[in-house]
């Protein structure tokens, strides 16, 4: 039970990575919000976790909007009475060629995946600092430390979330906050369902991949765990990253056969 004791609120926890990082830190003892734009969603990953014993509650939020996070964050403390720790996990990804982004597109990538982080950090080191210590984990991408193709607004807002982290943990120092991120990298989830279930897709990055399989949402959740428990408490401004060794030399299938 790592996380005993402790509230965490995760972003875009309805379903994906921040579903399975919100039931892994249920099973570890937190009390977990489920901030959530999408309400219904979030109201059944609770009920999912409240019925396997685990102890949750869903809040509504547009991570991109600050008076949304303050609220969310305020009715969350009205609920389980603290906060330590926070989840930076909702996103949102256009792909296609840069000639073909919106402007819209590109600053609404970027409300939400990168001015989110800045919003919900606002609001909950506050609350971090009466405590006396938090945990703040921000799910970056290796998108943002290598070009994508038909991902340039995504690219620049993990990058910029990268960067973000090691920032917040230089102004934080001496708070007891530990500010980290996590670079994920084919994660079989909703947003990646098309490539996953592409066959030819899924067979050759996945013999890219050293371990020669997709990650799944627990591998994710695990980092996201170590982040958020004392077992860490020695590491900040750092990034985990949790690809399966693909970025290790971005090998190519036909040379591991």
């Amino acid at each position: 039970m790592k996380l005993e004791g402790k509230v965490a609120v995760i972003t875009g926890a309805a379903g994906g990575i921040g579903r399975g990082i919100a039931e892994m830190f249920a099973r570890e003892g937190a009390c977990v919000a489920i901030a959530d734009r999408d309400a219904e969603k979030a109201r059944e990953t609770e009920a999912h976790i409240r019925s396997a014993g685990g102890e949750a509650a869903a809040f509504g939020v547009d991570v991109a909007s600050g008076a949304s996070v303050s609220r969310m964050v305020a009715d969350v403390v009205s609920r389980f009475g603290r906060l330590d720790i926070l989840v930076n996990n909702a996103g949102i990804r256009f792909v296609k060629p840069f000639l073909e982004y919106s402007e819209d597109e590109w600053r609404k990538t970027l409300d939400v995946n990168l001015t989110g982080l800045f919003l919900c950090c606002r609001a909950a080191v506050p609350q971090m600092l009466k405590n006396g210590k938090g945990k703040i984990v921000n799910v970056a991408s290796v998108a943002g430390e290598f070009g994508r193709p038909h991902r340039i607004a995504y690219c620049a807002s993990k990058g910029g979330a990268i960067a973000f982290t090691k920032a917040l943990a230089v102004d934080l120092s001496g708070k007891n906050i530990c500010v980290n991120a996590l670079a994920p990298a084919l994660i079989d989830t909703p947003l990646n369902a098309a490539y996953a279930t592409d066959d030819t897709l899924a067979t050759v990055w996945g013999k890219e991949l050293l371990v020669r399989r997709w990650g799944r949402t627990e591998d994710v959740a695990a980092g996201a765990l170590y982040l958020a428990s004392d077992d860490s408490d020695f590491v900040t401004g750092a990034v985990l990253t949790i690809d399966g060794g693909w970025t290790a030399g971005l090998v190519r299938a036909n040379e591991l056969d």
